[in-house]
Order: C-alpha cells, then sequence, then structure tokens
C-alpha cells in the first residue's frame, strides 16, 4: 500500500471511530451549553446591575474580558475531549486491535490529532462567535460594548477559537500519554487550571517572568484577552501554544513508540 493510500486508510478508520464516540456529541453539547450560557449570564448580570457599579469599575470594565471570562473554565470541556479521543480505546482493549492493524502508531496518533483538531475548531469557533453575539447583544444599549469590526476584536476571538482548539491537540497527546481517563482528565485540570491559579500567586521575581507566561493557559489569556499584564503580547502567544502541542506530540509519539500498547 502506498503511503497515500496509507494515510488515508488510517484517517477514515479513525474518523469512523471518532463518530462512534458516544462521548463525544455529550461533550460537545455540555461545553456549547456551559460557555454560552456562562457568557450571556455574565453579561445579563452586568446589564441589570450597572447602575450599581463603582465608578472605578466602570472605568476599567472591558466588555469583551467579562463576554469570555468562561474560557478559564471551558478550555477544559476541549481539553478532556481531546483525552478521550484516545483513552477511550485504552479503556475497551481495542488499541491493541489498532495498533496490530497500522504498526505505524505515530501515524495513528496524528490521524486522532488531524480529526480532533478539525472537530475542535468547528466546534470552538460555533462556541466563541455565539457567546460574543449573544454576550454582546445583551450588554448593548446597557453598558459599554464591542462590535465584530472594532479593532482587535476579530483577533481577540479568533485567538479564543485557537486557544480552545490548541487544548484540544493537547489533550489528545496528554491522553495518549496517559493512557487511562481519570489520569488524563486529571492532567488536563492540573495542566490548565490548578497549576496556573497556584504559580500566579507567587512573587513576580525573575523566576516567574521566565516560566509562568508561558503556561498553557497564560498563553490561551493573552490571546483572548484585551488587556494582559506581565503576561507575552498576543503574536507569540500563538507560536508558543503550538509548540506546546507539538511539544506534547512528539513526546506522545516517543512513548508510544517504546511502551505496549
Amino acid at each position: 500500500m502506498s503511503p497515500t493510500r496509507r494515510v488515508q486508510a488510517v484517517l477514515s478508520s479513525e474518523w469512523i471511530k471518532l463518530r462512534s464516540l458516544r462521548s463525544l456529541p455529550i461533550t460537545l453539547v455540555v461545553a456549547a451549553v456551559f460557555c454560552i450560557g456562562l457568557a450571556a449570564l455574565v453579561c445579563s448580570n452586568y446589564a441589570n446591575h450597572w447602575n450599581d457599579v463603582s465608578a472605578s469599575s466602570r472605568a476599567t470594565f472591558d466588555p469583551l474580558t467579562v463576554n469570555f471570562g468562561f474560557l478559564r473554565i471551558g478550555v477544559l470541556f476541549f481539553g478532556v475531549l481531546g483525552a478521550l479521543v484516545v483513552t477511550s480505546e485504552y479503556g475497551n482493549g481495542l488499541i491493541r486491535t489498532t495498533f496490530a492493524a497500522t504498526p505505524q502508531r505515530a501515524l495513528v496518533l496524528a490521524a486522532k490529532a488531524v480529526l480532533l483538531g478539525a472537530l475542535a475548531l468547528v466546534a470552538s469557533a460555533v462556541v466563541c462567535f455565539v457567546a460574543f453575539f449573544v454576550g454582546q447583544g445583551l450588554l448593548s444599549g446597557h453598558v459599554p460594548t464591542v462590535h465584530i469590526g472594532d479593532p482587535g476584536v476579530l483577533g481577540h476571538v479568533l485567538g479564543a477559537v485557537a486557544y480552545l482548539t490548541g487544548t484540544g491537540l493537547c489533550g489528545v497527546f496528554l491522553g495518549a500519554l496517559a493512557r487511562g481517563t481519570a489520569v488524563a482528565m486529571t492532567s488536563v485540570f492540573a495542566l490548565f487550571l490548578m497549576l496556573p491559579v497556584m504559580v500566579d500567586q507567587l512573587p513576580h521575581t525573575a523566576l516567574w517572568r521566565h516560566t509562568v507566561p508561558y503556561l498553557p493557559s497564560n498563553l490561551g489569556e493573552s490571546m483572548w484577552h484585551s488587556h494582559t499584564s506581565d503576561l507575552v503580547t498576543a503574536g507569540p502567544a500563538w507560536l508558543l501554544l503550538a509548540l506546546w502541542a507539538v511539544g506534547l506530540g512528539a513526546l506522545a509519539a516517543l512513548v508510544l513508540r517504546r511502551r505496549d500498547a
């Protein structure tokens, strides 16, 4: 079989398995409901209680940051979704059959990542753009708002989409490293939520400035947040988050080759 036909066969096989994953649509629906619902709830609360907001808070109010605050937790859904794509096969034992049919384990992992990445890109685009228009619609007429055509706004929305997509890819590779669903989910939770919360509160020493801003969650915040301090700028953040995904992917491919299924 030619390399091209082999790649097509692996992609076709992985697509069938991805569509048959029962947790996939459930996770996507829950993620959409949570993210869009939380964005609507927060924006509606600001619109209804704007008169009670202090003058200092009004002066620093950022409608885009308020609108996209759901990303700090909602990102976990996409990371877990990516992990489930891999760990579900380890859980039911089908991974042995997969590797017996396709000994090129790195190719299997790459196919899973490509398909999950495409799915996460579409899903995150729907979630982020719907959340944006719903949130700004609720704020409109009550508090300051932004429009998609305003300078920099589209870039931040696309940054949110890229962040969720990148998290999904990182989840795939963490799933391949962990092999178990519970361990993979814990790894996603620790990397994207617990670790940033703990280290962000540490003194901003030289060590902090050379490490903490480069965590995936802080890179993601640079991509979608309108105003960030002590973090890298949006442009380099896109590249560095991609490097996180590539690095985890290379490590996962190496580990897959060296250990039994």
